[in-house]
């Protein structure tokens, strides 16, 4: 141990004060990943990463407990016999040498438990909340609509049951210094009412005048303006107005309310758009903003579930066929699957759909088979007259949806013909708008199998190169294609789709049985297994199955050019710079000679790659610049991180801090996670140059949930040399030693030199820096070693620098 505790020492020194909860039914939050990360300092995606360390290391174990004030069993965690060992030694070395643990228990706030918040001020009182779960990302988009100074009125929307009520009931405790006023609308109610009720509440606060005009009996608008105006002269007033649309009486008040309260702000809650407001106040004047409440999250949905005692399988089907609906999740009295759907299904039917005219429900049965919103244009002339009520809602001029809680029932409520005939239906629909993916998903649905495996076979390019490859996966993942003629091209786009999303292993079964096939796709096939042998780190394998391909390559210059790129870019993984430049300029002729454009285009990409290695970096930007132009989004995402890369090591910031964000969002708008990971991974050393190295520690926390999800150990080894390289630029030389250990530890086993021995150079500098001269030229020689035996010559010029520098030093 050093002079400070590193994180998971932290962790062991808070964990070892709740030792004698190990075998109580109901535990401290303390013990939560998110009483540990709040205790310690950290994040929470920090947290995680360590936690997941101690416990793989079998220092700590987990397990689900009744968290003490909750309403749910959460995950908690618990020192093993190793573990307390280890926390003892830890808590004398504190002792001994009177050291800051940094760990405080009463950093701890449970936000989880119920109840009111204790610096809460409200002059009138607030449902009590009896149970909240998940809903964090909808919290946050209310407190930043709310943050907003143009901003008047909060509008939270969403049908009945979803949680409106209670999401704000969460909320308000925290407007803390506000007199809060709360008003539950109801369909009786009148535009006295309010007022009357609004007088009495100003009475409270001091304010008379309202009141006193309220008992003269009048009630003009125009006069209770100005004393509205009056009375709210002074800040610090939020008005909340439950169930707002539940009587069209008191919409002219609330209008006049709102134009007249100052700089108070308004929140309501409706299941439709309210009479007091209108578009131009939300587009033009931005003084209104609509937040959506959907159901809860599956996780959200179990807990509140599992509270009631149901849990298994029986709360995975309940969740997804609400979609975590919580009204419909809390009438649930039935423990088996089919009686708890049952209950289910019948709340729906009679909440929501028995007494809806045929068209509507029509309406409804088409609206459920869409995957996003959809155009009027979708709809059939016969069904335009429709009612559009809260049920099927626009959420942008011209587009609508049914609400996601709804979806699943009304699906599921379909006979097999009318889902057919409603996917058959959206499925042409899609082709008269030119969206292959979402023809492809409704072909499928509709049973129009002939259809769908021609579209593949045509387009499957197109289809990997645009859209969304989680989305896609969904729609053929299941897929077995039965036309002999269309067969293999269908299987091979779906393997290189399960390949993109991190199926691996799946893709790889796909590759083999067609490895056996004629020369095209037997050639096509060996590409794509070299690419997952590559992904792996497995560079020796992936030259063979290039060089495989290569051989039944003969009459295809497209299929030599694929194994060309395969075998340049391998040689680039490698570090053999001038082979890869040979044989990547050889793919980009084979290319032009097959005519294609694409294939061309992703020589380039890779010639980008060789010569950052190279460090000739203006030229690899060059060829990433002329590639993007042709390429669709989802080789763009790469272009976009190569090109942060390289605009890196020019040392312009900027452009690069702006090219790997533009990597990262359409990373998550193509469904690609690895990608993504190497972005933020790219993402964290822009972040440490500009001297911002905790915010470079969360991405590669990020990064590296990830990378571990999908098995890349050469991304995973990256990001824990880039945590290295924080903690070093920080000064926290132990804990720059840990993660560089564990970027080595990352590797083992791996036949990789490379990379093995970049990740040796980082650890060395960081030694050289801590004085351990010895131990450093170790490491760079070892290093060296490495890159001579794959004859990395620009790679043994730098650790030839190094070494010099370093016995300059001695």
């Amino acid at each position: 141990m050093g002079g400070m505790l590193t994180v998971s020492e932290r962790i062991l020194y808070h964990l070892q004060a709740y030792v004698k909860y190990e075998d109580k039914f109901e535990v401290p939050y303390d013990m939560t990943q998110d009483g540990i990360s709040q205790a310690c300092g950290i994040s929470r995606a920090h947290a995680a990463v360590e936690l997941k360390k101690l416990k793989t290391a079998g220092i700590i174990d987990e397990k689900l407990s009744h968290v003490r004030k909750g309403k749910m069993r959460r995950k908690v965690y618990l020192l093993t016999p190793a573990g307390k060992a280890g926390a003892a030694d830890v808590v004398q070395y504190v002792t001994d040498n009177g050291i800051k643990p940094m760990v405080d228990a009463a950093a701890i706030f449970p936000t989880v438990l119920s109840g009111t918040s204790r610096s809460a001020k409200r002059s009138t009182p607030i449902p009590q909340v009896r149970y909240f779960f998940g809903r964090e990302d909808d919290l946050k988009a209310l407190r930043s609509a709310l943050a907003q100074p143009s901003v008047k009125v909060l509008s939270v929307r969403g049908i009945a049951g979803i949680g409106k009520s209670t999401i704000v009931a969460k909320l308000a405790p925290e407007l803390t210094g506000q007199r809060l006023f709360w008003y539950s609308v109801k369909p009786w109610d009148s535009a006295r009412t309010v007022a009357e009720a609004l007088g009495n509440f100003f009475t409270e606060n001091g304010r008379r005048r309202f009141s006193a005009y309220l008992a003269t009996g009048k009630f003009d608008l125009g006069e209770m303006s100005f004393l509205v105006n009056d009375e709210l002269a002074e800040n610090g007033y939020t008005f909340v107005f439950d169930d707002v649309d539940s009587s069209a009486g008191i919409q002219e008040f609330l209008r006049m309310f709102r134009q007249s309260s100052g700089s108070a702000k308004m929140i309501v809650t409706a299941e439709h758009e309210p009479g007091f407001y209108d578009r131009s106040d939300i587009v033009a004047r931005n003084e209104v903003i609509e937040v959506e409440i959907g159901g809860l999250a599956k996780d959200a949905a179990r807990q509140l579930l599992e509270s009631r005692g149901i849990k298994g399988s029986t709360a995975d089907e309940l969740a997804a066929l609400t979609n975590g609906h919580p009204l419909s999740l809390e009438m649930v009295t039935e423990d088996t699957p089919a009686g708890a759907k049952y209950q289910v299904s019948k709340f729906f039917e009679e909440k929501f759909y028995a007494g809806l005219p045929d068209a509507e429900k029509a309406l409804l049965q088409l609206a459920s088979v869409f995957q996003r919103p959809f155009s009027a244009d979708a709809v059939p002339k016969d069904l335009r007259h429709a009612r559009k009520g809260s049920m099927l809602r626009e959420v942008a001029p011209g587009m609508f949806e049914i609400h996601a809680s709804l979806r699943s029932f009304v699906y599921e409520s379909m006979s097999r013909e009318e889902r057919v005939r409603w996917h058959s239906h959206a499925a042409d629909f899609y082709l008269r708008e030119g969206d292959t993916h979402e023809r492809l998903y409704h072909l499928l649905r509709a049973n129009r199998s002939l259809e769908a495996e021609m579209m593949v076979s045509r387009l499957g390019e197109e289809l990997l190169g645009r859209g969304n490859a989680h989305r896609l996966w969904a729609a053929i993942a299941s897929h077995e294609p039965s036309k002999p003629k269309y067969r293999d091209q269908f299987l091979l786009t779906k393997a290189r789709v399960a390949s993109m999303v991190g199926e691996l292993d799946i893709a790889w079964g796909i590759l083999e049985g067609l490895s056996g096939a004629d020369a095209p796709t037997r050639g096509d096939a060996l590409v794509e297994m070299g690419r997952i042998k590559s992904k792996k780190g497995e560079f020796e394998d992936a030259s063979g199955l290039y060089s495989k391909a290569m051989e039944s390559s003969k009459d295809s210059p497209g299929l030599r050019a694929k194994a060309l790129r395969g075998l340049g870019t391998v040689e680039s993984k490698l570090g053999n710079y001038a082979r890869a430049q040979e044989l990547l300029e050889r793919s980009a002729r084979e290319s032009m000679t097959a005519m294609d454009q694409k294939g061309m285009l992703l020589a380039h990409l890779e010639l980008g790659n060789v010569f950052i290695g190279r460090g000739r970096y203006e030229e690899a930007i060059d060829h990433f610049s002329k590639c993007a132009g042709g390429f669709g989004p989802v080789e763009l995402t790469n272009v976009y991180v190569n090109m942060g890369i390289a605009c890196a090591h020019l040392n312009r910031s900027g452009e690069a801090e702006l090219h790997l964000r533009n990597a990262v969002r359409l990373a998550d708008e193509t469904g690609q996670p690895r990608a993504k990971a190497y972005a933020l991974t790219s993402l964290a050393d822009i972040l440490m140059r500009s001297g911002s190295a905790e915010d470079a520690k969360e991405l590669c926390f990020s990064a590296l949930e990830v990378f571990t999800e999908v098995g890349d150990r050469l991304g995973t080894s990256a990001a824990y040399a880039n945590l290295g390289l924080a903690e070093r630029l920080t000064g926290n030389l132990k804990a720059s030693e840990e993660y560089y250990n564990e970027s080595l530890s990352s590797l083992e086993g791996m036949d990789v030199p490379w990379s093995l021995g970049v990740r040796q150079m980082e650890f060395a500098t960081m030694l050289a820096e801590k004085g351990e001269s010895d131990r450093a030229a170790s490491m760079l020689k070892s290093s060296k070693d490495l890159f001579r035996r794959i004859d990395a010559k620009d790679m043994l010029s730098k650790v030839d620098r190094e070494l010099k520098e370093l016995s300059k030093g001695a």
